[in-house]
């Protein structure tokens, strides 16, 4: 069932007649909506939500002024690796730096000396219009718009003409419906083709990494992964290398990439209806287990209600903090416990293969979490399922 459309008062004395407005895209689509604030010149901030993924977009006297996302590949560091401008250590030596009055990571950047003050603003340019755009590739999601809501005074800001973005949402849509024809999924799996790359492709970062990142092994998804990439583009530009002749299809069936990793709750609880999963979930939390709680919630449906987002987040905020204090300290430096050449055997996804690698027994936990083009409750897990597999060990950390 569509999620209803429904207003509400804000209750803010300053914008006290100012109404906030939540939905799905089924019942009012997203062209309605940037149309609809464009036109009315809304100043507030749009939550979009798909799963786990939340996207955001602020306006200003209807025009879009910057958007954020909890999407690990559109943080503003993975896009700047995936086009060629920061590299996984200058990232990690950023975190590293980054004090608490640290609002902006753009800030660190810029005063390490890692990029000028234009590269990080056209960055940021780029990166707000690719989270944008990447709206349109949603076949539906959960909305909420606030009124009065802006981003804080450290943000770049840009200004993006809805119309602009309605123009170029509409032809990405189709752009995806033409890749798909070719290419269903991510999970296609490529080789090289017998054509020669021309220099304009050699010339570009990303482009470059795409063609060498094609092996006849890797799905495209775990290309996209490999290189800190939106999945987009790498799709975009492997369609059109297709259409050349510089890659060929393998496999359409290759295996998904599956970042979560938990265990499944158990077998009578998994024909719960969402409330009776929402009751079971607080349960699991109250007594302490937030790991079952997350198995339960992760199976909820996109119409999931505010309560059960915030119970979500209870839940992975209590299993991160446990999970840091038990199994996994963050200043710990973890090891793998076999050579990379010799896990070539072993049934490893590419999130684990990507932490493995990354294992130089001089990077922190810490260090790791914040580099992986994944969300930290992604990534914790994964490192925690590598330990329990045998092949990562977490030595104590010493103490002086």
């Amino acid at each position: 069932m569509p999620v209803d459309l429904h207003l509400e008062p804000d209750r803010g004395e300053p914008t006290r007649h100012a109404m906030s407005l939540s939905g799905s895209t089924r019942t009012m689509n997203l062209v309605e909506l940037l149309q609809w604030a464009s036109a009315a010149k809304k100043t507030g901030r749009f939550d979009f939500r798909n799963g786990a993924i939340i996207r955001e977009v602020y306006l200003d006297d209807g025009v879009i002024v910057f958007a954020s996302s909890n999407q690990a590949t559109e943080l503003l560091g993975h896009h700047l690796i995936a086009r060629g401008k920061l590299t996984e250590e200058q990232l990690r030596a950023t975190m590293l730096a980054r004090q608490p009055s640290d609002a902006f990571i753009g800030q660190v950047l810029v005063r390490l000396g890692f990029v000028t003050h234009e590269e990080l603003t056209k960055a940021i340019a780029e990166r707000t219009e690719e989270i944008v755009y990447s709206l349109f590739e949603w076949d539906e999601a959960e909305f909420h718009f606030e009124p009065a809501e802006l981003p804080s005074d450290e943000m770049v800001l840009i200004s993006l003409s809805v119309n602009n973005v309605l123009l170029r949402g509409v032809h990405r849509h189709d752009e995806m419906r033409r890749i798909k024809e070719v290419f269903p999924d991510g999970r296609v799996i490529l080789s090289p083709g017998d054509a020669s790359p021309p220099a304009e492709i050699m010339n570009h970062p990303l482009a470059r990494r795409i063609i060498a990142a094609v092996d006849g092994q890797r799905t495209i998804d775990e290309i996209a992964f490999l290189l800190h990439a939106n999945p987009f583009p790498v799709r975009k530009f492997l369609h059109e290398a297709f259409r050349l002749g510089l890659v060929e299809i393998d496999s359409l069936d290759g295996p998904p990439v599956m970042l979560i990793t938990h265990d499944s709750p158990e077998a009578e609880l998994t024909d719960m209806s969402g409330p009776s999963r929402m009751s079971a979930a607080h349960d699991r939390l109250k007594r302490g287990d937030p790991e079952s709680a997350l198995a339960l919630l992760d199976q909820l449906s996109l119409s999931a209600s505010p309560e059960a987002r915030e119970l979500e987040r209870r839940a992975e905020d209590a299993f991160i903090d446990r999970v840091f204090r038990e199994e996994l300290k963050e200043d710990a430096r973890p090891e793998s416990t076999r050579p990379l050449d010799q896990l070539m055997g072993e049934c490893l996804r590419p999130e684990e293969f990507f932490l493995l690698s990354r294992m130089d027994g001089r990077a922190t936990v810490r260090e790791i979490i914040d580099i992986a083009p994944a969300r930290e409750i992604e990534t914790v897990r994964v490192l925690r399922r590598l330990v329990r597999r045998g092949l990562v060990r977490i030595p104590t950390p010493s103490t002086v």
